[in-house]
C-alpha cells in the first residue's frame, strides 16, 4: 500500500534498438579496480546489426556484445548512456557514451 514498485532504470531491447545510428561525441571505459575511466575514442556511433550492439569510434570497435546481453541506462542528464555486459571470461565490460550534438569532429 505505501510502497510502489520501483521503475527499472535499465533500457529494454526496444529502447536499445532506438540508439542504432546515434552519433557519439566520445566513449570511455570504466575500470572497477582503480575507480577511474579511460577514453576509448572520439567521434563515433552506435550500430546494431544482426542482434549485435556495437559502439564504434573513428572506425574502431570499442564495445560489442549480443543485444540481449547488454544492460544499459541513460545518464541522469540524458546526455548519453552507460552500457555493460559480462563476457565469456566473466569480466564485466562497462562503457559511458556521450551523445554528439550532431556533428562529429575529426
Amino acid at each position: 500500500m505505501f510502497f510502489k514498485k520501483k521503475k527499472s532504470s535499465s533500457m529494454t531491447v526496444e529502447q536499445l534498438k532506438k540508439l542504432d545510428k546515434r552519433q557519439l561525441k566520445y566513449v570511455t571505459q570504466r575500470d572497477y579496480e582503480t575507480g577511474g575511466e579511460r577514453k576509448l575514442g572520439d567521434g563515433g556511433g552506435v550500430n546494431i546489426i544482426d542482434g549485435v550492439f556495437t559502439v564504434v569510434c573513428l572506425g574502431k570497435t570499442v564495445f560489442s556484445a549480443p543485444l540481449t546481453q547488454v544492460t544499459a541506462g541513460e545518464l541522469m542528464d540524458l546526455s548519453g548512456f552507460t552500457a555493460y555486459y559480462t563476457d565469456e571470461k566473466g569480466e564485466r565490460i562497462s562503457i559511458v557514451a556521450k551523445y554528439s550534438d550532431g556533428t562529429v569532429g575529426l
